[in-house]
């Protein structure tokens, strides 16, 4: 057989064992949890996975007519300088953020006639790029599980069958996340010892009782972390079980066990960044067992407690005491107890300036007063939106939470003044009719009764605080109930 007769058998071959290669696994839809993600396996193939080799071809069996001017593909030529060129160039794109060129660079590579062992790091770096860079789950994990079947025996499967597990349970496909951290526990068991079995093992452990717990197993995912309870861990893993402990409590009903086990965790790690979370949960469940005013007494606690132990997580600070402070609040408000709302919407105002944030507080705080009959102190919490809130601040920005932009606020606070003007005209004029007195407000008056009427102004009390804004509430929400 001529030279170029065997070649362009080789090249068959080499052709045939790289689209072996580069071909990543199927993703299928998943039916464990009910829902159907776009590109999230059902099932994930069996651990590890090995790649189908073809069997050598015996060149001297084939009878080929050679084209005389067939030449070689360039990708035979290819070799360990190729792989560098396209990984710079996979890097360049990445660093300019240029999704498309990665994705095109990075599929050169995987066509190169180099073999697998060249292009590891380049599949690795890709794969960690689309999951956290491009939050790219799906085209993640299939670069993922293309890296598993190429080399089933890698140092680093454990940490990217642990990814894996990770964004299988973000798109609902329990049963493929289970997979995965149940073949972390099969790998690290052949590690035996050191630190990265006890890590990689206890990390497995927490993420099965995580994803029972995300599937909503509750009655599992308790036994889980009440063994995982006996394991030595750091503070930070020890701290997440005993606050994941408490939440299952609650979601099952028992008010009693999550009020206890959030209070003791709040005592073990009152600096945790899920501590404001388990003060929620505790007010929560207090308010789920009847007892009003201790919730109050705790939501003002957490309103407290962020001046000591939120300086080094301050946003998640801020998100857990406005989300609490404002269920709170909006509840007493809306169950005729304007006097406690109105002490925690002065609070609230106090913990931001942001106009978005500011602006809803003050609004309710002037629903509060009105309610209280105090209509002087209410016009001037609305006057402040109008005084405070700049015509030229962008106002269109729509809060998630509040669900109202800052111009519908200017409009509504404008709205109330007028409305106590009519009010207040009105009541006097069909007083003199009656030859009656107006109504008062509820208390003798704004500066005897410090309880129906705090000494500060609205405005002054917006004006005290100056800490960064993450969340806000509902202004509309009291509103309607008014």
């Amino acid at each position: 057989m001529t030279t170029r007769a065997t070649g362009i058998v080789f090249l068959l071959f080499v052709t045939a064992l790289h689209a072996e290669i580069a071909a990543p696994p199927a993703l299928s839809k998943s039916s464990s949890s009910g829902e159907t993600p776009a590109a999230t396996p059902e099932t994930a193939p069996p651990y590890p996975v090995k790649a189908q080799i073809p069997s050598p071809i015996a060149f001297e069996s084939l009878n080929v007519e050679v084209d005389p001017d067939v030449e070689l593909a360039p990708s035979l030529a290819s070799n360990a300088a190729s792989v560098g060129n396209l990984e710079n160039e996979m890097e360049q794109s990445m660093e300019s953020g240029d999704l498309a060129m990665t994705e095109k660079a990075f599929n050169k590579l995987l066509k190169i006639g180099a073999p697998p062992e060249q292009k590891r790091e380049a599949i690795l770096k890709m794969a960690r790029y689309l999951e956290d860079k491009q939050k790219a789950g799906a085209k993640a994990a299939v670069v993922y599980e293309q890296y598993l079947s190429l080399f089933p025996d890698d140092a680093a499967n454990p940490e990217i069958l642990l990814r894996l597990g990770r964004i299988y349970r973000d798109n609902g496909a329990y049963a493929s996340a289970l997979n995965k951290f149940y073949a972390v526990l099969y790998s690290s068991l052949q590690l035996k010892s050191g630190d990265d079995y006890t890590d990689s093992s206890l990390r497995a452990k927490m993420e099965i009782a995580h994803t029972h717990f995300a599937q909503g197993d509750y009655k599992t995912a308790a036994q889980l972390y009440s063994r995982l309870k006996l394991i030595k861990m750091s503070q930070t893993e020890a701290s997440e079980v005993a606050f994941r402990s408490a939440y299952i409590a609650f979601l099952s009903g028992d008010f009693n066990t999550s009020l206890s086990e959030s209070q003791a965790f709040l005592t073990t790690y009152p600096a945790s960044p899920i501590a404001p979370e388990a003060q929620y949960l505790i007010v929560q469940s207090l308010k789920s067992l009847g007892r009003k005013d201790e919730s109050m007494k705790e939501t003002i606690k957490l309103l407290q407690a962020g001046k000591e132990f939120g300086k080094k997580k301050p946003a998640i600070w801020a998100y857990w005491q406005r989300k609490t402070g404002n269920e709170i609040a909006n509840e007493l408000y809306e169950s005729g107890d304007a006097v406690g709302a109105l002490s925690i919407y002065q609070r609230l105002a106090e913990l931001d300036d942001n106009p978005n944030w500011r602006g809803s507080t003050v609004y309710q705080i002037g629903l509060c007063f009105e309610r209280l009959r105090h209509l002087e102190r209410a016009r001037e919490a609305y006057q402040y939106i109008l005084d405070k809130i700049p015509v030229t601040a962008n106002t269109t920005d729509t809060d998630a939470i509040i669900g109202i932009n800052l111009s519908t606020l200017r409009e509504m606070a404008q709205w109330r003044i007028n409305n106590l003007s009519w009010l207040e005209k009105t009541e006097k004029d069909v007083s003199l009719l009656l030859d009656k007195q107006p109504p008062t407000p509820i208390g003798k008056s704004a500066s005897s009764n410090s309880n129906a009427t705090p000494a500060r102004t609205p405005i002054q009390t917006a004006q005290a605080s100056k800490t960064p804004s993450t969340k806000a509430q509902n202004p509309a929400k009291a509103q309607n109930s008014n």
